[in-house]
């Protein structure tokens, strides 16, 4: 049973890892900014808590996981075609998730009354297209 459980493990760990193309910072990175936005949503709306809107967020955090998915595999078919772009589109597909779980943080914040700086108070208006 044990040999089962590790097997198991092992080609999960395997499988994430090829469509993931490897573990990386950035990859570790989104997902604890993914765990804490998920948490400080919750706080944020402690109030009007319901079990659809938690899995409907829970459903975006896995989309954006595999969009990953997508950007890592469009850049294994460019490379195999010869236009090797060295992790760009990838990477470039994380850090742009990374940003968009920051921005939601600091929404998630002020909802919460923490005293953000001001400076990210207006790149936050920015990014959501606040005119101010």
């Amino acid at each position: 049973m044990e040999h089962a459980i590790k097997t198991v493990i092992l080609v999960v760990g395997a499988m994430v890892s090829y469509f993931l193309g490897g573990w990386s910072i950035l990859l570790t990175t989104l997902l604890i900014l993914n765990i804490f936005d998920y948490l400080t949503g919750i706080a944020a709306n402690w109030g009007n808590l319901s079990s659809k809107r938690g899995l409907k967020g829970i459903i975006k955090k896995c989309v954006m996981w595999v969009w990953i998915v997508v950007a890592n595999l469009l850049y294994r078919i460019l490379a195999q075609q010869g236009f090797d772009l060295s992790q760009i589109i990838p990477d470039g597909v994380v850090i742009l998730f990374i940003i968009n779980e920051i921005t939601s943080l600091g929404e998630n914040s002020i909802k919460l009354g923490i005293n953000v700086p001001e400076p990210i108070k207006k790149a936050l208006e920015i990014m959501k297209g606040d005119k101010k």
